[in-house]
């Protein structure tokens, strides 16, 4: 998915979608960019004809928390001087249907001693049956998230209004 935005200002609020990795490109040199981490908004003044690579959702999910999101956009404009960039963006992302669902990468041998029966049974949304220890089958192997369908994901990453509060803490194991 590629966007591509020109103007003055820059929009703040929002509008996010899930990505694999981000690729951003501003055309104007000196501009900031501006990062949502886990621990709020920070601005990054990167050198200039460089490119930003972020690190998206679900390549946060998929590697069980090992790498950590960043939401990041281009800052258009700073102070009251005359000013103009554009901004492009390439995101690499998964195809949203509904039998897309996104999970931990956890590798075969960490799942049952190598045996791999009944994997889809453990993809449900509520993290997969009780074991009889009282443990879901993602808790007894160290994931850090229940697996979910991408198209209701990337629905509620789009539309969400508290864009500080984690999109993915709902898809958490507690």
């Amino acid at each position: 998915m590629m966007w591509i935005s020109e103007g003055k200002k820059s929009p703040m609020v929002g509008r996010f979608y899930p990505h694999v990795v981000g690729l951003q490109y501003q055309i104007r040199s000196g501009q900031k960019y501006s990062l949502l981490v886990d621990s709020g908004w920070v601005s990054v003044l990167p050198p200039v004809e460089s490119i930003l690579v972020t690190i998206g959702d679900i390549a946060q999910v998929w590697s069980n928390g090992k790498f950590k999101k960043v939401r990041g956009r281009a800052v258009a404009c700073l102070g009251e001087g005359e000013c103009r960039c554009i901004s492009m963006s390439l995101l690499v992302t998964l195809p949203i249907d509904s039998t897309s669902r996104v999970g931990p990468l956890v590798p075969i041998s960490a799942v049952d001693g190598g045996h791999d029966e009944d994997r889809n049974d453990r993809d449900d949304d509520d993290g997969g049956d009780q074991n009889l220890n009282g443990k879901s089958d993602g808790e007894k192997e160290g994931r850090l998230f229940k697996s979910f369908s991408l198209e209701d994901y990337a629905w509620r990453v789009y539309h969400e209004r508290l864009f500080l509060k984690d999109p993915l803490d709902r898809y958490r194991f507690n």
